[in-house]
C-alpha cells in the first residue's frame, strides 16, 4: 500500500513544479513562453483569446480550386540502384560474350567469333565448310 504512494509521491515531486508553471503560464493565455520552449522564436505576446483559440483547434479545409501537392520537393533524391546493377550485369555479360565464353551455348551467327572478326567458330567434331559469302 506504502509503494504505490511513495511513486505517485516522488512523480508529484519532480513534475508538480512545471505542471504548475504551466498551468500558470496558461491561464495566463499566452503562448510565447510556450512556443519559446519548443524552439519557435516569437518575441510577441501571443495572447489566445477565443476566436483565435478556436482557429488554431480547428480542422484546416483546402481553399476552393487548390489542390494537394504529394511530392515533397525537398525530399533526398533516390540513387538508383536497380539501373547500376542491370548496367554492370550487362556489361559485365558483354564482355564475356566478347570474349567467346558463351560460343559453346550460341548459334554460330551469334558467337563472338562470328561477329567481331567474321570467322565461325572451330569446332573439332563439325567439318570446315565456305561461308555463304566467301568466292570459290
Amino acid at each position: 500500500m506504502l509503494m504505490p504512494l511513495g511513486v505517485v509521491a516522488i512523480i508529484l515531486a519532480i513534475s508538480g513544479p512545471s505542471m504548475l508553471l504551466a498551468w500558470l503560464k496558461l491561464r495566463r493565455r499566452n503562448l510565447g513562453p510556450i512556443l519559446d520552449g519548443n524552439g519557435w522564436a516569437v518575441n510577441a505576446k501571443a495572447k489566445v483569446n477565443l476566436p483565435f483559440g478556436k482557429s488554431l483547434t480547428g480542422i484546416a479545409v483546402l481553399p476552393p480550386g487548390s489542390q494537394r501537392d504529394t511530392v515533397d520537393p525537398f525530399a533526398e533524391k533516390r540513387r538508383p540502384w536497380g539501373l547500376y546493377l542491370t548496367l554492370i550485369i550487362l556489361i559485365v555479360l558483354g564482355i564475356c560474350w566478347f570474349f567467346g565464353k558463351f560460343d559453346s551455348f550460341l548459334p554460330d551467327r551469334m558467337t563472338s567469333s562470328y561477329v567481331v572478326k567474321g570467322k565461325p567458330p572451330i569446332d573439332s567434331t563439325v567439318p570446315a565448310t565456305r561461308l555463304p559469302d566467301e568466292k570459290k
